[in-house]
């Protein structure tokens, strides 16, 4: 099969090439998935780029990339929830990525039953952005009636998490262009700061959830909007004091870590407030879940833009640019 294989960390157009490699094969308790659309996130750039080698390092060269929506092929032994050919959309795991690929075996429990109101493309810009928010605002007890800042509502991330909130009963600020504000409006939106018009910072604050997907200063920044007692989810800022623990990690790494989050949680300290962050989880029974709110109109797939499956290079160089509206789709099929 093709598959698009990183051969070394840096650059993206030299080091991510269209390869043919072996089938895969559905082992125990797996399913074999030929693949129809595949998305991106920012994190295929980060690790293509060696962003990420201090906390999640792969032996190179690999397949890459974390969403996918397709057709089940076959099922392995054990494996029971699916059937050849029913349509699924799926997450894969940090040790198990690898949808820029025409097929992939992964365990069934991180595959769901993809609805028929949506397209393969649709399916498959949900789940990582879908799990990201679920687990995130399961993690702080997220609840109807508090407020929420979103940064970046028009991105990826951003466009899922507008909706979902509104969808628990949160009251949403977001952040974004002007260009952009009626579009995130649109999403459900109660207040919208244009960042090339206003500062956020000087919009008044006292969120109970302030939802970090900018990383760098608006990781640190967050703690002078959210109100005591409030937490801030971050996507991009450094890793949390207990990362090193839940990873086994060494004396070097965790010394690393400490350092990385010192800003961050003398900020977090001062404020009163929780700092967040987590590796998304892979989960068919939260996949479900997010399923169930298309179906019933309470989610709208956003896509910005479809690529080719062999212009890979070029989605990713594109997504990284940070101004795609929604979600980046690779159409394999």
């Amino acid at each position: 099969m093709r598959a698009f294989l990183l051969n070394g960390y840096g650059a993206i157009a030299e080091h991510v090439k269209l390869a043919e490699i072996a089938d895969p094969v559905a082992g125990p308790g797996e399913v074999l998935i030929d693949i129809h659309a595949a998305s991106l996130n920012p994190i295929d750039f980060k690790i293509a780029r060696g962003d990420l080698k201090r906390v999640s390092k792969y032996q190179l060269p690999r397949t890459f990339g974390f969403d996918a929506s397709g057709v089940v092929l076959s099922a392995g032994a054990g494996a029971t929830r699916f059937k050849p050919g029913d349509a699924v959309f799926l997450r894969a795991s940090r040790e198990t990525i690898g949808t820029f690929a025409e097929k992939i075996a992964l365990p069934e429990g991180f595959v769901a039953a993809k609805r028929a109101r949506i397209s393969h493309a649709e399916a498959a810009s949900l789940p990582l952005v879908g799990l990201t928010t679920l687990q995130g605002f399961e993690k702080v007890g997220a609840r109807a009636g508090q407020r929420i800042l979103i940064h970046a509502g028009a991105g990826g991330i951003g466009t899922f998490a507008i909706q979902y909130a509104k969808h628990v009963g949160l009251h949403v600020t977001t952040t974004t262009s002007s260009k952009n504000a009626d579009f995130v409006k649109s999403l459900g939106a109660d207040r919208v700061i244009a960042y090339d018009r206003e500062n956020y910072l000087e919009q008044g604050g006292g969120y109970d959830i302030v939802y970090d997907t900018l990383g760098g200063d608006f990781t640190v920044d967050a703690f002078k909007v959210v109100k005591r007692g409030g937490a801030v989810i971050s996507l991009s800022g450094p890793p949390d004091r207990d990362f090193a623990r839940r990873m086994g990690a060494g004396l070097v790494v965790k010394i690393a870590v400490w350092l990385m989050s010192r800003k961050v949680y003398a900020a977090s300290e001062a404020a009163g407030a929780s700092y967040c962050w987590f590796f998304t989880e892979p989960s068919g029974d939260q996949l479900r879940e997010i399923a169930a709110l298309v179906d019933a109109g309470k989610i709208k797939p956003v896509i910005d833009r479809e690529f080719a499956f062999d212009q890979l290079p070029d989605a990713l160089a594109y997504l990284e640019k940070g101004r795609a509206r929604g979600k980046v789709v690779l159409k394999v099929k």
